[in-house]
């Protein structure tokens, strides 16, 4: 029997889970694993955004599986600042689940677009949500990233 998904808005307790998870999501990803390593402090969870409920965190049981985060974007607008999954949960909706929920609170903002900046690696995902890609923007780390945008409904 499966473990359900529940998404709730994170809490300060949950700040070091999240990191840590940022930590082994990131480090999926060999193109910028290496630099990742030579600057660790780039990977944090701002607790501000945890106070502000800005970050939503994907819960199986007692475990934090995944979290997305919305920050406001120019104009009437938000932007996805991100969303990591548990690599030992890829493919199983939890990224999804969590994007459902950041378009929800798009929508509770009156945003009219949803703005993302999108690794390579991840634009199918982020076109499969509905996503056009707009441009590019170069990253600090890595190749430079996909910038990609879709309407709030």
């Amino acid at each position: 029997m499966s473990v359900p998904l529940d998404i709730r808005l994170a809490n300060p307790g949950d700040r070091q889970e999240l990191i840590d998870l940022l930590w082994r999501a990131s480090l999926a990803w060999e193109v910028v694993r290496q630099e990742l390593l030579d600057h660790p402090e780039v990977v944090d969870v701002d607790p501000e955004l945890i106070a502000r409920n800005q970050i939503f965190v994907a819960q199986r049981g007692d475990r934090i599986v995944g979290f997305a985060t919305i920050v406001p974007h120019e104009g009437n607008d938000a932007e996805l600042d991100g969303i990591f999954v548990e690599p030992s949960a890829w493919r199983q909706g939890i990224g999804m689940a969590l994007m459902h929920q950041i378009e929800r609170e798009a929508k509770a903002w009156s945003a009219n677009r949803l703005h993302v900046l999108a690794s390579p690696n991840v634009v199918g995902f982020y076109t499969a949500a509905g996503f056009e890609r707009t441009g590019e923007q170069k990253m600090r780390f890595g190749p430079a990233a996909i910038v990609m945008v879709k309407p709030v409904a």
